[in-house]
Order: C-alpha cells, then structure tokens, then sequence
C-alpha cells in the first residue's frame, strides 16, 4: 500500500510517499480502507521532534489521526461493522496510508450527510471539542463558557456544540473571524488584538483554553467559583491556580460513541465542518508547506481544515 512516511525530523523534507506493508488485522479488529485524512498541528508537532516527551514515536513513522473510510475487513469476533460500511474515527496516529486496522470502539459510521473528505476533517478536532466541554468541562444548559481560539479547527466545533447545549459562548480570535463566529452562532466575540477578554466575561462557568500562555492565566479572573478551566496546552508558567478553579490539562483519545453523537449533530444540520484546502496524499510535503505558513498575519485562508484526499 501507499504511505506517507517520515523518516527525519525536518518538516516538510523528512515526509516520503512510498511503500509500507499492508496491516494484518488481528480476530478483535477491522481493517478500513482510508479514502480522506486531515493535517492536524499534532502531527506536525510530532514530526518537528516536539513531542518526545509526551508522544514518543519510532521512525519510519506514518503520521495522521483522522480517517474516513470503508471498512475492507472485520476480523472474526467483530459484530458492530461489516464489509463495505461507511465510517469515520480519530485514532492514535497512522492514517496518511491506504489502510489502517483499528478497534472497532474507535469507529463510528460517518456522517451521511458528508462526503469522505468533509468527513475527514471531523474526528480530531471534533472529539477534542467534545470532550473538552462534556467530559472535562461538564457543560450544562443555561451556562457561560468562553472559548479561546474559537476560530480553529477546535473552537469552531466547541462554540457550535456549546449553543446546541444551550451555553452562552463567548468567542476569541482575531477580527478577521467575527464574521465566520458570527455564523457560527457565537454570542459575543472578543478581538483578542483589541479588547481586554477579563473586562468583557464575568462569571463564567468555562473557559476552553485552545491558546494557553498569558492567555490561559488571565482566564483564571473570569471565572466564577468553582469554575473549571480545561487546556489543551498544558499549565502556562508563572502564574498559580486560583484554589477555588479547577484545572484541567486534557488529551483527546478516541471514542466511536462520542462520534456516533457529534455525526447526528452534523446530519440534523446543527454543526457544520469548515473546509479550507484538499491535496492529494502525494502533495503531503506540499499541504504541510501550506500549514506550516499559515500564521494569524500570513494566512493565505482565515480557518478551515487541509484535507488529504487519498482516493479521489
């Protein structure tokens, strides 16, 4: 089969299209035939040699943790999936390939209202978003939760599951997103450039920290007691926890029944996902390039996923 593959830590030059052999799935697992993928900044981090300490990997290494596809292959003690099934997942890396074998509790069928490319560019970010405000943040109806970085991958996805939950959102990022927030249905965006957020939110019951730093310690002020605050980043340095927040550094990891419920929001049209640009898995070096070089100031697109489209 077809893989992209990372034999160096230099970024983009260490990515090689070539061939990997083909997973043999084992009696517990099924074998899905991957047509879409997405570029995560976890990856990409991975591959620049950031995440030694945390998510060590062995090169050659297959990058990628999103997939939707068909599932060629169950092995002989799976009922939940059968041959030729659409599904979608967020696994623990390997997906710019042709085939991966997964557990079928990290599969879910895809959204039906998608294709296999819009598909793609749900699982990661939307799992993330998910289980920062349910799991982790315990959102509930009538609450205030503000969302740093709510224009990206991640808080695009937490400011809709927040108002389908009944929240009021307050949304940061940069002016050039109010519009897209906007129809996202965020209640009060925040330029995070010009405006002070801590003189804007009081009393709210969750922050979302997609951005950490100054930012993440500063979201401590706008928290009501007993006020939980959940990162993605990790605990900002030089600055203490307030005793009466509860902070909370997360990881996503996978789970096919949270899917199964982001897919019904997606199908009853209460989320949408946000596209930018689809490469071929040849044009990996390529689409990376593109990431890479995507700052606040340069960005050639204001938000969306890079999508890998490996059997167009």
């Amino acid at each position: 089969m077809k893989a992209i593959r990372l034999h160096s830590y230099h970024v983009p030059e260490g990515l090689s299209y070539e061939e990997a052999p083909t997973p043999v799935i084992n009696p517990d697992q099924v074998l899905v035939r991957i047509y879409a993928t997405s570029v995560n900044h976890l990856e990409v981090a991975i591959a620049q040699d950031k995440m030694q300490g945390s998510m060590p990997v062995t090169l050659p290494w297959i990058p990628g943790f999103d997939l939707a596809g068909v599932v060629e292959k169950t092995g002989e003690n799976v009922r939940d999936f059968t041959p030729g099934q659409e599904v979608y997942a967020k696994t623990t890396g390997g997906t710019y390939t042709e085939y991966i074998a997964l557990s079928p509790s990290d599969l879910a069928p895809r959204p039906s209202t998608l294709s296999f490319v819009e598909s793609a560019s749900v699982p990661h970010v939307g799992l993330t978003a998910w289980q920062a405000l349910y799991e982790h943040g315990q959102l509930r109806s009538g609450q205030k939760v503000l969302i740093h970085g709510a224009a990206g991958g991640v808080g695009s996805f937490a400011v809709q599951f927040a108002k389908n939950s009944g929240a009021f959102v307050y949304a940061t990022a940069s002016a050039r997103d109010r519009s897209f927030l906007s129809h996202l249905h965020a209640d009060e965006f925040i330029d995070y450039k010009n405006e002070d957020f801590t003189t804007i939110v009081r009393d709210a019951d969750l922050v979302i920290d997609l951005v950490g730093g100054e930012t993440q310690l500063q979201s401590y002020h706008v928290l009501k007691e007993n006020g939980r605050l959940v990162t993605t980043t990790g605990p900002a340095k030089g600055g203490d926890k307030p005793a009466h927040i509860t902070f909370i550094p997360m990881v996503v990891h996978p789970d096919g029944n949270a899917l199964r419920a982001i897919a019904t929001r997606i199908e009853q049209r209460k989320v949408i996902c946000d596209i930018a640009q689809v490469y071929s898995l040849e044009q990996t070096k390529q689409a990376w390039a593109t990431f890479l070089h995507q700052t606040p100031e340069s960005r050639t697109f204001t938000h969306g996923k890079i999508i890998l489209d490996i059997h167009p």
